[in-house]
């Protein structure tokens, strides 16, 4: 790829667990965005300068869904993403992490305009970014992993 280097982001996601009932959050885009308007994503956004990853997430947890009350489990994926075409400016290193809360009730912001407490296999069926199912994959594996650690 011969394309000049140019200036990337670092986006922070997480599956959020609700402990009570298993299920994770879906939120869909809202349609007045310009990128990706009505997808169902997961709670997430780019890293501000000076902010560290896990700053970032709990910013954006609260930013999203109002949700206050989380603990972050681990680092469950880290990959290469493009908002848009594979440019130089739409480049985006992405972290994204498995949270739990016991919340269940959510105050959206403007970035979206409906919500869904998804069974993961359920939401894997439900979305359609390759990127979020494959995090939500990773979700489930590291979920068995630590259940089978505990047994």
């Amino acid at each position: 790829m011969n394309q000049p280097e140019g200036r990337f982001y670092i986006g922070i996601g997480c599956i959020l667990e609700n402990t009570k009932t298993g299920k994770i959050l879906l939120l869909r885009r809202s349609s007045h965005l310009e990128f990706a308007p009505q997808i169902w994503d997961d709670v997430g956004g780019r890293m501000r300068q000076f902010e560290t990853p896990e700053k970032t997430l709990y910013r954006e947890i609260q930013e999203e869904t109002g949700i206050k009350d989380v603990e972050v489990i681990k680092p469950i994926n880290v990959s290469n993403y493009y908002r848009g075409d594979e440019a130089a400016e739409n480049q985006m290193v992405v972290i994204t992490y498995w949270c739990q809360t016991s919340i269940t009730k959510i105050k959206l912001s403007d970035e979206h305009d409906q919500y869904e407490w998804m069974v993961p296999d359920e939401a894997l069926n439900h979305v359609s970014d390759q990127h979020l199912k494959n995090d939500i994959k990773r979700f489930i594996v590291e979920k068995y992993l630590v259940q089978s650690i505990q047994q």
